[in-house]
């Protein structure tokens, strides 16, 4: 039977879709993928001493429940918690702050993917195009998910200075450091605030400093906190004034925030040309449609058409994600 030009079109459009994102994938994310991976690595090598906790040491602190469904967690732990990527995913649930766990998430996540499969199926049964909206629609918790953990992570960054200048006034007055960290807990605001006062009572339950330390890094993954805990380390074991260390931790993060706004100022046109291209072919077809549909409905109507589209998105996508590559840079 024949199917709708639309329909089509529209299947075209996402194959393309998932085709730039798997060129994407391979030519850049797998290689930052191994470089972020032996980054990690040489830091876990730093201190011989690190020895992770289990959970069960860790259950009068924290929940480790899959599900508040006692049966599909038992599942849970039977198949998942071994898995590295459900521990992943755990830890992603826990930097973003929410209140899910890995059980929740994965039945948000089939809903979304069996209702957009069901409604496509309903509307159009082409089971190519239904796998692929319900597939798509199944990733949107994730997306939410890492939205969500990156804009938490910027706000720790950008408030970790202020907890830093806090914990140096508090060594400066003559506090112990454990009272300057129960200071950070009580008086600055959430995310700082929150995980701090977690290290503090890691502490109190008997956890010695260097792994409370490392589990504030698990938890927030920064450069920054990296560069704390190192000196605060550091400082333990070599001694040293530990209010001038961090007055001087603190006026380098400020500087590398300060260099990341110049950086950001500089690529705003690049930025600005990303988003521009990208959106004027659509606002451009969109606006001839309205005024002389004849003259557009060959594209949906004709083979040619079809392919001419899937080419176009291809590269419309392809070219906004060179374009992103080009103005990011990292500091």
């Amino acid at each position: 039977m024949d199917m709708d030009p639309l329909l089509v079109s529209v299947a075209v459009f996402l194959v393309a879709i998932l085709f730039v994102g798997a060129v994407y994938f391979f030519i850049w994310e797998v290689p930052e993928r191994k470089k972020r991976k032996s980054i990690k690595k040489r830091f876990d090598s730093i201190s011989e001493a690190k020895v992770r906790t289990s959970s069960a040491d860790l259950n009068v602190l924290k929940s480790d429940l899959l599900s508040d469904v006692p049966a599909v967690h038992q599942v849970l732990l039977q198949l998942l918690w071994h898995e590295p990527y459900t521990r992943q995913l755990k830890r992603w649930i826990s930097q973003a702050d929410l209140t899910w766990n890995v059980g929740t998430f994965l039945l948000i996540s089939s809903g979304f993917l069996a209702g957009g499969f069901g409604l496509t199926y309903r509307l159009v049964p082409l089971l190519p195009l239904n796998l692929l909206a319900g597939v798509s629609l199944g990733f949107l918790p994730l997306c939410y998910l890492m939205f969500k953990r990156k804009r938490r992570l910027n706000r720790f960054e950008a408030m970790f200075p202020e907890a830093l200048d806090l914990l140096t006034r508090a060594v400066k007055a003559g506090h112990a450091f454990n009272t300057g960290i129960s200071m950070i807990g009580e008086e600055v605001d959430d995310p700082v605030g929150k995980e701090f006062q977690i290290m503090f009572d890691e502490q109190n339950f008997g956890l010695p400093l260097k792994q409370a330390l490392f589990n504030l890094i698990d938890r927030v993954p920064l450069l920054d906190l990296k560069f704390f805990v190192t000196a605060v380390l550091m400082q333990r074991e070599t001694g040293g004034d530990l209010a001038e260390l961090l007055t001087n931790l603190s006026h380098l993060i400020r500087e590398r925030f300060k260099l990341m706004g110049q950086v950001r100022s500089f690529s705003a046109q690049g930025r600005l040309t990303g988003y521009i291209l990208s959106a004027v072919p659509i606002g451009m077809g969109g606006i001839i449609s309205w005024m002389n549909w004849d003259y557009m409905k060959v594209l949906l109507e004709e083979k040619t058409g079809h392919y001419m589209l899937g080419v176009a998105a291809f590269c419309q996508i392809l070219g906004y994600i060179i374009i992103s590559k080009i103005v990011k840079i990292k500091v």
